[in-house]
């Protein structure tokens, strides 16, 4: 049965609807003309029609009105390139459903057909739901978790244009980058994280007891009405407080879900992060609530799953996805030139990036002003305005540039000669994979990973490191001024994460999920 009727005489628009809706696994007829519409019809009734106005031989909103008077409650959508007042008033008369105006974004249309689809006809329901997926990221200090899975979420609509992700995101910011149409968020009160294994309230002003039955009861809640195909946890096995653990609990019961623990690729130092779990009981939650591991890294780089006893907890079930980065590979750059002219300082989420940049701009102030490189600082939306301000007017007066933040930084690396940046898992992994020299100044806590991660990838020629106890703006300078970025890095790294752990998950999907359309289940199509 036809369960969309496109009537278009524009052949190229008729033919991208059609694509659209059917990758997200709705049957379509089109037709090009309102006899050839009325023969449709005739034949297969449709559950939902799509007209435009002017047709070759007739008008769509009149064809509409005749049909819709034997079948009045139908969705009807009218779209038109000529945008009137009197169209809209007779599509107002005929009780369509939506008004499009040419042009209209096709993923717009695409979501507005779903849902009528699946609301006009309730038995269409479970055939129009797609997979859905739960993700949780606990983000404190920084974007990276929330990063990490929102790059994994839009790898997962490409693969289900009909997938629903939700994701749970504790960043005080909240959702900081652009989501595509399938993607939601749930924003869970903010944290501080004071040291290792210490989080308080950020902003509510009350005790962390109430603090964690507040996002408890919002995880439970939303879990067991979004009921997820499968949960994607980054970072936190049981969640901030084991706020996770009930949540867990509840979908293994259920079942018919599979529950997966993403990992950066460090964590922290290895012996001190297994001590720490098996006193918690974390371990015992990945071996008894977990159903596999996606490790965001290379096993070259660091051998995570040795480190931290993964394969011990989830034996054979312990996958190397590769570093997940939303950065494009840069192009084989010149790398000959040994006195950088344009120099990016990236804070990451910049809530702890104050020395960094401000040692970057004493660093220039050291460099006379007719040698200067070009210097441009991104803070990063999580810096307080107190820090932000005097750095501001510090870049101004050394006529450098300064950003608040950016929502293009591959561009700004491709025309970098030089990043410096903290230790974050995904500046690094930007950086590389624009092919740009970087200086990386690690975090010095409360967590090893930023350090540990400097180390290795530096013993690969992956990037060039500074402690942040050595800051000193002269050093930097000297830096600045004679920086070697013509060395070739040892390894080349797997950098497409996120696409392979939307495949993965797609294998799981088509086991949990038997109506799975078959281009979708294919784990590398």
């Amino acid at each position: 049965m036809t369960q969309v009727l496109i009537v278009e005489d524009e052949e190229i628009l008729a033919r991208n609807i059609a694509t659209a809706l059917r990758r997200a696994g709705v049957e379509v007829a089109v037709a090009g003309s309102c006899s050839a519409a009325r023969s449709e019809i005739a034949s297969s009734p449709p559950d939902l029609v799509i007209a435009d106005v002017n047709l070759g031989d007739g008008d769509g909103i009149d064809l509409l009105a005749d049909w819709r008077q034997d079948h009045p409650d139908v969705p009807v959508v009218v779209m038109t390139g000529q945008d009137s007042l009197s169209n809209r008033l007779r599509a107002e008369r005929l009780d369509a459903t939506a008004f499009l105006s040419k042009p209209f974004a096709m993923r717009r249309l695409r979501e507005l057909i779903l849902i009528l689809l699946a609301e006009g006809n309730p038995g269409l329901g479970p055939g129009i739901r797609g997979p859905s997926v739960m993700m949780y990221s606990h983000d404190t200090i920084g974007l990276g978790h929330m990063r990490r899975n929102a790059s994994i979420a839009s790898a997962l609509i490409e693969r289900f244009p009909n997938a629903s992700v939700l994701m749970m995101v504790g960043c005080p910011a909240g959702m900081v980058f652009e989501l595509k149409p399938g993607i939601d968020f749930v924003k869970l009160p903010s944290l501080t994280k004071l040291g290792r294994n210490q989080w308080r309230p950020s902003s509510l002003r009350v005790s962390p007891d109430t603090t964690r039955s507040i996002r408890m009861g919002i995880l439970e809640r939303a879990a067991e009405a979004f009921r997820p195909d499968i949960l994607l946890v980054d970072h936190e096995p049981a969640g901030v407080w084991e706020e996770l653990v009930p949540t867990l609990k509840a979908i293994r019961l259920r079942g018919g879900a599979s529950v997966i623990l993403g990992l950066r690729d460090i964590l922290d130092d290895p012996k001190r992060t297994r001590a720490l779990w098996d006193k918690q009981g974390t371990a015992q939650v990945v071996r008894d609530l977990y159903d596999g591991v996606f490790v965001y890294g290379d096993q070259r780089v660091f051998p995570s799953s040795d480190h931290y006893g993964l394969e011990m907890l989830q034996p054979d079930n312990v996958t190397y996805c590769g570093y997940v980065t939303t950065a494009h590979r840069g192009s084989n750059r010149d790398r000959k030139n040994a006195i950088p002219r344009r120099i990016l300082v990236s804070g990451g989420g910049g809530r702890d990036a104050y020395p960094v940049l401000s040692a970057s701009l004493e660093a220039l102030a050291c460099i006379h002003p007719e040698r200067r490189p070009e210097m441009t600082l991104i803070a990063g939306p999580l810096m307080d305005e107190e820090l932000r301000a005097p750095l501001s007017a510090r870049a101004k007066q050394l006529d450098a540039e300064f950003l608040d933040s950016t929502s293009d930084m591959p561009a700004l690396l491709d025309a970098a000669d030089l990043l410096v940046t903290m230790g974050g898992y995904n500046s690094v992994t930007e950086a590389i994979a624009a092919c740009c020299p970087t200086i990386v100044i690690p975090r010095i806590g409360p967590s090893s990973e930023q350090r540990l991660r400097a180390e290795c990838l530096e013993r690969f020629g992956l990037v060039e490191t500074v402690s942040q106890e050595a800051l000193d703006p002269e050093v930097l300078a000297k830096r600045f001024r004679r920086y070697d970025g013509s060395r070739t890095p040892m390894i080349e790294v797997p950098l497409n994460g996120a696409v392979m752990a939307a495949n993965l998950i797609a294998e799981r999907l088509a086991t949990i999920r038997p109506d799975t359309p078959k281009d979708a289940r294919s784990a590398h199509g």
